[in-house]
């Protein structure tokens, strides 16, 4: 069952709008032409994903591999699409927007199950670390991470970065035999958010529900971030921002449930759910 609440929490800052890999629901995802667009909309983060290629270049994509299988690892700037930007063009269109308000949140794609062994967690922090710090984007970043490792390296390596925890069930889960390999060796225990809080981590963002596509309007809907999860954050100190919503009752009703901000494939609708709720709405930076 849905919870719902008569009166949304209070909220030290803006609501935190989101654009999923730029909006990946209206353009392109992670693309520039994607970023330059929710710009010119208006979000408060561009959300995006990145890789390390052969030459240790940061680049935004999801996939660790090209469709024909090509690992982005392994292959240098020039042999990836034109259309898959670098960070630093990422950088470069902030700039030219001049949209100094608009964060990003940089998911690292380290994946603790890989057995390639082509980039450890050390490296691909630091290579991340340096990116941000050469194109002077350390001030408005975050770094999610599903993996605690790689969180906790970043903290150690620039503790001005903010360090969002992605979380879902599945990457909580261990075995008979040993925790979960995205723990990293840290004792978490049952309580994540305690936990995260522990770790000096800025917010969780969790999985709205399932099923995933899904939402509150669906009788087989079971919501994972609950009223109790954002009470229990909010008291560690941690902001609650859940992916991926695209349905507008879930906004509407996650909203309500007091989160600090949404990461959405569709950054127009959840701009109309945040007006509608009176919410302040992220100003637009157009080309």
């Amino acid at each position: 069952m849905v919870e719902v609440r008569a009166e949304r929490a209070s909220r030290p800052a803006p609501f935190d709008l989101q654009a999923h890999r730029g909006g990946a629901g209206l353009w392109p995802e992670n693309t520039l032409e994607a970023f330059g667009r929710a710009l010119a909309l208006g979000v408060s983060t561009l959300e995006l994903d990145v890789h390390l290629t052969a030459e240790d270049d940061v680049v935004v994509a999801h996939d660790p591999v090209l469709d024909d299988t090509r690992r982005i690892r392994e292959l240098t700037r020039s042999a990836l699409p034109p259309t898959m930007p670098l960070l630093r063009q990422v950088a470069a269109l902030l700039d030219e927007r001049e949209a100094d308000p608009v964060g990003v949140n940089l998911e690292i794609k380290y994946d603790a199950i890989d057995a390639s062994g082509l980039t450890s967690r050390a490296e691909f922090v630091a290579r991340v670390v340096e990116a941000l710090r050469v194109d002077d984007l350390v001030a408005r970043t975050s770094i999610q991470c599903f993996d605690w490792g790689v969180l906790r390296r970043v903290g150690d390596a620039e503790p001005l970065l903010g360090r969002n925890l992605l979380v879902s069930p599945k990457y909580l889960r261990g075995t008979t035999e040993a925790p979960s390999p995205w723990f990293d060796g840290l004792e978490v225990g049952a309580d994540f958010v305690r936990a995260a809080a522990d770790e000096g981590f800025t917010a969780v963002s969790p999985i709205h529900g399932s099923p995933y596509t899904s939402g509150v309007d669906d009788p087989a809907y079971r919501p994972f971030t609950t009223a109790a999860l954002v009470d229990a954050a909010h008291a560690a100190g941690l902001a609650v921002i859940p992916y991926v919503v695209d349905d507008t009752a879930t906004m509407r009703h996650l909203v309500r449930l007091g989160v600090d901000g949404l990461i959405t494939n569709r950054p127009e609708r959840l701009r109309e759910v945040l007006a509608a709720e009176g919410l302040e709405l992220p100003p637009a930076f157009s080309g």
